[in-house]
């Protein structure tokens, strides 16, 4: 599932908190859901406070999801890894870790931190429960408690990328020493699952209505984040000691900012495939244009406007060293959702990178390059 359109609602320690539209439509049927099940008319109250009470309740699901990927990601910057993002969708929460774990230690303890949180969130709501005895808040808090405890078990199946799937993937790094058998054998053991759940969901639907559809879809997730975790890994294997020169593109050509769009277009773009240009001006470089700069002007302005009122200014591109891994500068280029990073040599412009160029050297490597070693690191 793509989550890049994920919108961010506020920031944790540095973390952003975003959100993604299919979030919006779990949170509606939970609610739903909640407001006319579990806190139907046998509890004698309202409509509005069963529906007050089964959004509030979702949220407080939701919230105690984020807690489970925060518990995740403050153990990552404990060993000092980045941690861009969390994001909430609709299957729950996922955080995004800028990096590979450094030991199977480092793995286990990120991994089991989020299942603890929510035993641990578990445990608080129900001694509330027993607190409060019974109500509308008695029965909120023993559907949080009970919810919890369930996603703190189902995220310890042992396939990854679920958290028991972490964990299982650093026993094995821990035995075998090499992390790429680990994550292989445990991504097998992750799609495994995800068929058992794809298989089960399938009967419950034959068997007692439509209500499965839910578990095939978990199913179809974990078996698309199962195979492609496998792969990543070994792109990034091959890819982390590669620098940005072995890939990027001669410097681009300049531009006069005062050159009109169509100018650019006519005489360069169109003319000789370039998709990139530094703007010049006074013989300073003001900018960085590219054709999905010049794409966002209506094509009727092309003649009228200046190419330094669409560019990117300079101070906002983001740029990389010559030095600058290959891998780290595919993650800038996805973080940003930018599509070209300029190449700077003591803030001179030497080449230029595009997500095409990182394509190509990854093709080239699996055509030609080393195969990844599965044996013993």
């Amino acid at each position: 599932m793509d989550l890049s359109g994920a919108l961010t609602v506020g920031r944790i320690r540095g973390i952003a908190i975003r959100v993604h539209w299919s979030w919006l439509l779990i949170l509606g049927l939970l609610t739903y859901s909640l407001a006319n099940g579990l806190f139907g008319q046998e509890l004698g109250v309202s409509p509005q406070v069963r529906w007050l009470a089964g959004a509030a309740t979702a949220l407080a699901f939701f919230t105690s999801v984020l807690l489970h990927e925060l518990a995740h990601s403050f153990v990552a910057q404990y060993y000092g890894m980045r941690v861009p993002s969390i994001t909430l969708f609709i299957f729950g929460g996922v955080s995004s870790i800028d990096e590979e774990m450094r030991s199977a230690g480092q793995e286990f303890k990120v991994a089991i931190a989020g299942p603890l949180a929510s035993w641990l969130l578990a445990a608080t709501f129900g001694v509330a429960f027993l607190v409060l005895g019974d109500g509308v808040l008695a029965t909120v808090v023993e559907y949080l408690a009970v919810i919890n405890a369930a996603v703190g078990t189902f995220n310890l199946l042992p396939g990854y990328p679920l958290d028991g799937g972490r964990v299982f993937r650093a026993i094995i790094w821990a035995r075998t020493g090499s992390l790429q058998r680990a994550t292989g054998f445990a991504a097998k053991v992750g799609v495994g699952i995800a068929y058992l759940m794809i298989l089960g969901g399938m009967a419950w639907v034959l068997a007692f209505g439509i209500g499965g559809l839910w578990y095939v879809l978990i199913g179809l997730f974990l078996k698309s984040a199962a195979e492609g975790a496998y792969a990543t890994l070994v792109v990034e294997t091959a890819l982390r000691d590669v620098p940005v020169t072995a890939a990027m593109q001669p410097a681009p050509s300049t531009v006069p900012a005062a050159t009109s769009v169509q100018e650019v277009v006519d005489a360069r773009l169109l003319a000789t495939g370039e998709r990139a240009f530094l703007v010049e001006e006074d013989g300073v470089i003001v900018g960085l244009l590219t054709a999905t700069d010049i794409a966002r002007v209506p094509r009727a302005e092309w003649p009228s406007t200046p190419i330094r009122r669409v560019m990117v200014r300079a101070e906002q591109v983001q740029t990389v060293e010559p030095h600058t891994r290959l891998l780290a500068a595919m993650r800038l280029l996805q973080e940003h959702d930018i599509h070209q990073l300029p190449v700077l040599q003591q803030g001179h412009v030497v080449g230029i990178l595009t997500r095409g160029d990182v394509m190509r050297h990854i093709e080239l490597r699996a055509a030609f390059g080393a195969q990844p070693s599965t044996g013993s690191a």
